[in-house]
């Protein structure tokens, strides 16, 4: 099987400051002035043109497909993708997508957009999201949160990891926008970590995943199964960001079968070209 993943793709939007409120509108100064010349939309339609062209068996999205989760944002975005919006796609929400309150609830405007290509729900109560593409099970989760101050942390409740280990019984794929490790030189701040991640991989352990997909960390790396974590963690965030000095971007291609092999695509002079994956072994990083 054929797996495609990409995150973090902070689709350009241009937005009224009335139409914005509380930290939205820092986070939306702050993307206009620092961040938006970082995702040109040049970068963005190779990067779309370059997966039309590609053969895979599922597109995997990992969150973050806006900037401060405003509606015309997630109605932007979902026009941009429309040509790889399918029956194999799969996406989950990244703390952009929760930027504030009003994105949440009562009607989540990234479920509301995105509700066909989200999968179905496993618990009434939390976000466990299923799909089966291909005949793989892809789970998915929401480890974001809406605060008022801006920080970036995740969080996954123990309730939703136990309920995912004990009621899947076949391979899966998990996917949530949070890493669970970073090499030594991606050491993630206070406030922009996942809070509880040595609690997520423990309790993985009584059924862990063949695979664990994440963005929010903007660099791409492939952390190979350890005695921590037995089961290999990919980062293809962000695959519509330049890269420079501090950021390796762009996204992966994951082949699984009878073992599994990695191939990396990065932007490079207007187009998107194949390259060498970025690995580690565990001992490399920490969780």
């Amino acid at each position: 099987m054929k797996i495609l993943h990409i995150s973090d793709l902070h689709f350009p939007k241009k937005l009224s400051l009335f139409s914005l409120r509380g930290k939205a509108i820092v986070g939306y100064l702050s993307y206009r002035l620092r961040r938006k010349s970082k995702h040109p939309l040049v970068l963005i339609a190779a990067m779309v043109n370059a997966i039309s062209k590609l053969e895979y068996d599922a597109l995997i999205i990992s969150g973050d497909l806006t900037n401060v989760s405003h509606p015309g944002e997630f109605e932007n975005a979902k026009e941009i993708l429309k040509p790889l919006l399918t029956d194999k796609t799969f996406l989950i929400p990244g703390n952009h997508d929760r930027y504030q309150k009003r994105a949440i609830g009562p009607s989540p405007l990234f479920e509301k957009t995105f509700g066909e290509w989200i999968g179905t729900s496993l618990d009434p109560n939390s976000y466990i999201r299923s799909k089966k593409i291909g005949g793989k099970l892809f789970i998915g989760w929401d480890s974001n949160f809406a605060v008022p101050r801006i920080t970036a942390n995740g969080y996954v409740a123990p309730e939703i990891i136990e309920k995912t280990t004990s009621s899947v019984k076949e391979p899966y794929i998990l996917v949530c926008h949070h890493p669970l490790w970073n090499p030594k030189t991606e050491i993630e701040s206070r406030g922009h970590r996942m809070l509880n991640r040595s609690e997520v991989v423990n309790k993985l352990k009584a059924n862990p995943p063949e695979l664990y997909l994440h963005g929010h960390t903007h660099t791409n790396w492939i952390k190979l199964p350890g005695p921590k974590a037995p089961f290999a963690i990919v980062n293809s965030a962000s695959s519509t960001r330049l890269s420079d000095r501090s950021h390796e971007c762009g996204f992966h291609m994951i082949e699984i079968g009878k073992s599994t092999s990695y191939r990396r695509f990065i932007y490079s002079e207007d187009k998107f070209i194949e390259t060498n994956p970025i690995f580690y072994e565990e001992s490399e990083g920490v969780i």
